[in-house]
């Protein structure tokens, strides 16, 4: 058994030129999974699967860069062909008062219908659109979290956004696949706190033991070639940069990337 893990944006803070930020599709047999819907992710998503397809939505944090595409999502659930049950999303706690507040306040209950939130609060361990996923709090802003996501006896680690900490080691540990956002290259001297750098990742990639290293989230302005080669310097494993529409099965057999 196997299943597809489909990079739908792979910019970090905003989306550059012919990008698209944060959000993955994972498919594994029937089930669907969307983690992470930013800025333009929609697009990219809707080339894979239709609205009404898609088993649930799990969101790391509420910055706008990893779930603002969940309007446009919703809205094309809410008016298409069929009337569809609500989407299943699992979300950060607050977060539906979160999303309900840009709409307008004529239209928000109509448009709260649409979703089924599960918040979480502290992590915790879910079942979830077919998948058993695992949450722990990140080290980014409060009601931030990192996901260990299973099917089978195959695993996935998403770090979301995430300064090093051990819940994030604590996921990652011998997963298969592990996504890693890498915001910062050896390009820029320092970095912005609640974020990784390539080679950070490449450090925790090594020392949790995963099967192959993701990396994602590079700021728009920087290199991605030079990510990868940071995190080569300390992770000797197979090494993808994040391009939209890269495909990685995960899978009986090494991890393969199309």
């Amino acid at each position: 058994m196997s299943f597809k893990v489909v990079v739908l944006g792979s910019s970090g803070g905003y989306a550059g030129a012919g990008q698209a930020c944060s959000g993955y599709l994972l498919q594994e047999e029937e089930n669907t999974l969307v983690v992470d819907l930013g800025s333009g992710a929609l697009s990219n998503l809707l080339g894979f699967v239709e609205p009404d397809n898609i088993g649930g939505l799990a969101i790391s944090h509420l910055h706008y860069d990893h779930y603002i595409d969940i309007y446009g999502l919703l809205t094309a659930r809410r008016y298409g062909p069929e009337s569809l049950q609500p989407l299943p999303l699992l979300a950060p706690l607050g977060a539906g008062e979160h999303i309900g507040i840009i709409i307008h306040e004529e239209n928000r209950p109509v448009f709260m219908e649409c979703m089924d939130i599960r918040e979480m609060a502290s992590g915790g361990e879910f079942n979830f659109a077919g998948f058993d996923i695992t949450a722990k709090p990140a080290a980014h802003i409060e009601g931030s979290f990192s996901f260990r996501i299973v099917a089978g006896e195959r695993t996935v680690c998403y770090s979301g956004d995430s300064e090093r900490c051990d819940g994030l080691l604590e996921l990652a540990r011998e997963a298969d696949l592990f996504i890693c956002e890498s915001t910062f290259t050896s390009e820029v001297p320092i970095k912005l706190p609640g974020h990784l750098t390539a080679r950070e990742a490449g450090e925790i990639a090594a020392e949790a033991g995963v099967g192959r290293l993701l990396l994602t989230h590079v700021w728009p302005t920087l290199d991605g070639a030079r990510a990868v080669e940071d995190a080569g310097q300390i992770y000797e494993g197979p090494i993808d940069l994040a391009v939209e529409g890269l495909t990685v099965y995960v899978g009986p057999y090494p991890v393969m990337a199309t």
